[in-house]
């Protein structure tokens, strides 16, 4: 064979400190050396004492874990439930009542969007804001509608009084 092919030598390890052997023995754990101490306690009314150690400190900084928490706010919208209540009280106390009849369900489906969107379901909550909307349009053209025959009734029945009225002159 050809020196320049052969493998390299076999790798063996430095011995062990202390150890006369060819290879240190395997160590199974590590226990640390156990140190003495002397106890010292303090004198009371004497001048401190200044204490002299071999020890090595060594500081090592840990990893720092970045935590960044995103904390969105969101303020919930009206969904339309202003507007519900409002045309309530005008259709139940300007004598409208089957105005309510469109009115009453749109605060349902108002509060019902305010649910969905605070449970995330951004359809369920343009679709349920989208009918109260709708309701409320309904219940305004019902509204107006219903003034305009009251206003047309109205008006027919004077006419029909006026004209029926009976003079004096026509008694006599």
């Amino acid at each position: 064979m050809d020196p320049a092919k052969q493998a390299p030598p076999a790798y063996a390890p430095a011995p062990a400190p202390g150890y006369q052997g060819g290879y240190a023995p395997p160590q199974t754990g590590y226990t640390p050396a156990p140190q003495q101490y002397p106890q010292q306690y303090p004198q009371y009314g004497s001048a401190p004492q200044q204490q002299t150690s071999n020890n090595v400190v060594v500081v090592q900084q840990q990893p720092t874990t970045a935590v960044h928490t995103t904390f969105v706010h969101h303020t919930s919208g009206d969904h339309y439930f202003t507007l519900s209540i409002v045309l309530s009280f005008i259709c139940f106390f300007c004598g409208s009542w089957w105005a309510l009849l469109c009115t009453v369900p749109a605060i349902f489906f108002s509060l019902n969007a305010k649910a969905a969107e605070e449970r995330g379901d951004m359809t369920g909550t343009q679709s349920n804001a989208n009918i109260s909307l709708g309701l409320n349009i309904a219940g305004i053209v019902s509204y107006v509608v219903c003034w305009v025959i009251i206003v047309i009734v109205v008006i027919v029945e004077v006419a029909v009084i006026n004209s029926c009225v009976p003079t004096y002159d026509y008694y006599c």
